[in-house]
């Protein structure tokens, strides 16, 4: 009702998540609940909670240093995205041909968030420590940076789920939520592009709400937002970039942090069942 979206506040989230927690603890208390069922609740829960409060802790500490990542990346792209608007927006643009085109692109850089594995990428290097990594500073970064298998990454992905999206809504989700991920792993794991993404549907499909509640649900509300807006409201090309770009900046940039640290927590969860099933 504020107009303005939950992910701008983190603590409310995690005292959402722990309200959870106490409600099924309760429930198991009187008898209501399945203890089995209150125990996944708990973790789920609780997972939830770390995961925002360290993603959102990163945003906080390197704000600066987030929106000019987010600029350098997401700006440029912007401006297709800016074009594609004004394309489709004007109906003497074009032949059928032409919007056609505009509309792909405009679905293609827009809702498929292109762009994501570079901005991973050099978030990983420009705030590593924040990941448990070197921060390797600017120009070291954009010297080292793995930008074929990052770009691959995400020319890739937006080829997976735009195939998907041709059979309806749903599959294009579930395909982005299973290959979230691989921009980030082709930095902590140092893979190429087919590993990355395979490596990004193995950790993802066990924690698959997680990571739809994290990652997709807050891309798709505001990818919904956005094109709710450019839709109603005419606007110039400076207005539409404008719109595109502060959006990548305040809400993409911040969902990529999330990826990473989802990424690093997976990792870590998978490592822990390992040690587990090893000394069992």
């Amino acid at each position: 009702m504020s107009g303005r979206p939950i992910g701008e506040f983190p603590d409310l989230i995690r005292a959402d998540a722990l309200v959870k927690l106490a409600s099924a603890r309760a429930n198991v208390e009187i008898g209501s609940l399945d203890p089995e069922v209150a125990r996944h609740i708990e973790a789920a829960a609780l997972e939830l909670a770390d995961v925002v409060r360290s993603a959102f802790g990163v945003c906080r500490r390197r704000a600066a240093t987030l929106a000019m990542i987010g600029m350098i990346v997401f700006a440029p792209l912007a401006v297709l995205e800016a074009l594609a608007v004004g394309l489709i927006q004007d109906p003497a643009s074009g032949t059928f041909g032409h919007r056609t085109l505009a509309l792909s692109a405009y679905l293609g850089i827009s809702l498929l968030m292109l762009g994501s594995a570079l901005c991973a990428g050099l978030l990983d290097t420009v705030v590593g420590h924040e990941f448990g990594e070197q921060d390797l500073g600017w120009r070291r970064a954009i010297r080292t940076l793995p930008y074929r298998r990052l770009i691959g990454v995400d020319v890739s992905q937006a080829l997976i789920i735009g195939s998907l999206s041709v059979l309806g809504f749903v599959p294009g989700l579930i395909a982005f939520t299973l290959t979230c991920l691989a921009g980030s792993l082709v930095m902590i794991e140092d893979r190429g592009v087919r590993s990355a993404l395979g490596r990004s549907l193995a950790l993802t499909r066990r924690r698959v709400g997680l990571t739809l509640l994290v990652v997709t649900l807050p891309v798709a509300v505001e990818h919904q937002v956005i094109h709710a807006l450019t839709a109603s409201i005419s606007m110039s090309f400076a207005t539409a970039w404008i719109v595109h770009a502060v959006a990548a900046v305040v809400f993409l940039v911040p969902v990529v942090v999330v990826e990473i640290t989802l990424a690093h927590h997976l990792r870590r969860d998978e490592d822990a069942a390992t040690r587990y099933a090893c000394d069992r």
